[in-house]
């Protein structure tokens, strides 16, 4: 039983773990975006634009995967220029 409840905490922390890393990437990615939009000005195609990467960016984090390698999100950046 002592072999159980030691599993199954350490499965929760391990779990607890990758979500939390996920959230910090997904996070940091929101607010260098954020950022850009409120120092820069863009046309609205190009707003549009960044809104719909960083709708296909959340969706695909959601997902489980990484937001480095998810190419919505690198486009994103690139079309703020930030890196």
């Amino acid at each position: 039983m002592n072999k159980f409840i030691a599993l199954v905490f350490a499965l929760s922390l391990f779990g607890s773990s990758v979500y939390a890393s996920g959230c910090s990437e997904m996070a940091a990615f929101n607010t260098k975006i954020k950022k850009a939009l409120k120092t820069a000005s863009f046309n609205e195609k190009t707003l549009a634009d960044i809104r719909n990467l960083q709708s296909e960016c959340k969706r695909q984090h959601d997902m489980g995967m990484s937001v480095n390698a998810i190419s919505s999100c690198n486009k994103a950046l690139d079309l703020v220029a930030v890196n």
